[in-house]
């Protein structure tokens, strides 16, 4: 059996840790073993399921604030525990001593870049620098961030794909939170991820303010967790949506909250490729979504809507009622999808193929 270290800054439910998980619940276990590196352990984070599958987590010391000690660690970890290969699925080049320690302790390194920008520049461009000595593979989600994180360094795509049956629309799946909520079959308006202001949670409540004008009846759906969640609970209050705006916090019951909602709504301020909007299209979900994302992620016809990011709260509620006022087929592409690269079936295969280099 091979094991393969992965580093991420924390196994918590979110679109790169969601990607890892669904290749690492699919893949031959018998053949190939994940473990995980982490800057830090949270309440309701991967952790006990990775265990379940045989999995080890180690926690790291943080890099930015104890380099020293972090490295030191992680060299010492991939030392005793002979990984040939360390993968670090990052949205920042910053990782890349990371990568450079791993290597120098014996493995072979892979930089997966799952996003096109991030808020730290000068940490990511004072990364890119030793990026090329870091890494022996590069990958990405798309050729943006590829060029984001690589320059014009050569690289792998690697779609994040999805299990097509765990996200297809289902009446069973949308009866569970509909029971669960006591909906009364109302129009559902919504946004899954993490409580971070690139997200824009806040301009997203003063939309959902606007909809309840026209849609007296509709409820609303904010799936996630984050440093941005008081201030959220206080414009909601505000706004006097105290009880028709739910925050669930972390779920792993996201399927089933994409079959019973009507409209996704995503005005990104910024984005990488997001994997949520993959998920809603498996899902046949429509979306509204802000002009600053890339038109990469459309692969299915019909669900995808787009808005311009300065348009007034008034004119997206208008769009997303309408959206939530027409019949559509909520029926899975699932060829479109599969010829797009984001089939899991296909992922599997690719790193099974990847993995088996390693034996030889």
């Amino acid at each position: 059996m091979i094991r393969i270290l992965h580093i991420v800054g924390a196994m918590y439910p979110g679109g790169m840790e969601n990607f890892i998980m669904n290749l690492y619940e699919k893949i031959d276990r018998e053949r190939f073993q994940f473990d995980f590196a982490v800057h830090k352990r949270k309440d309701n984070d991967y952790g006990e399921l990775i265990e379940s599958m045989g999995g080890h987590i180690y926690e790291l010391p943080r890099l930015t604030r104890h380099p020293v000690k972090s490295l030191l660690t992680l060299y010492r970890l991939v030392k005793k525990n002979r990984y040939p290969l360390v993968i670090r699925h990052t949205a920042n080049a910053l990782v890349s001593p990371q990568l450079l320690v791993a290597k120098l302790a014996g493995a072979k390194t892979i930089c997966h870049s799952h996003t096109e920008t991030d808020a730290q520049m000068l940490p990511h461009k004072l990364g890119k620098v030793l990026m090329p000595l870091a890494t022996t593979d590069r990958m990405a989600c798309s050729p943006k961030a590829a060029k984001w994180m690589f320059g014009n360094a050569s690289f792998t795509e690697v779609h994040n794909a999805i299990d097509l049956e765990k996200f297809s629309y289902s009446q069973k799946k949308a009866e569970k939170i509909e029971q669960e909520f006591a909906l009364n079959n109302c129009h559902v308006y919504g946004h899954i991820g993490n409580f971070v202001a690139s997200k824009n949670h806040l301009f997203m409540i003063d939309i959902f303010a606007e909809i309840k004008k026209i849609d007296p009846t509709a409820k609303f759906f904010f799936l996630g967790e984050g440093d941005m969640r008081p201030a959220i609970e206080a414009k909601r209050k505000e706004l006097g949506l105290d009880d028709i705006l739910i925050l669930t916090g972390i779920r792993k019951d996201v399927a089933n909250f994409m079959s019973r909602m009507n409209v996704l709504l995503f005005p990104s301020v910024y984005e990488g490729l997001p994997l949520t909007l993959i998920e809603a299209q498996i899902a046949a979900l429509p979306m509204l979504i802000s002009d600053t994302i890339t038109k990469e992620v459309v692969v299915t016809e019909g669900f995808v809507h787009w808005e311009k990011l300065q348009t007034p709260a008034s004119e997206w509620a208008k769009q997303a009622v309408k959206l939530a006022c027409t019949e559509n087929n909520r029926v899975c592409q699932e060829a479109s999808i599969t010829k797009a690269g984001y089939n899991i079936k296909s992922l599997v295969a690719f790193y099974e193929a990847y993995f088996a280099k390693l034996e030889d």
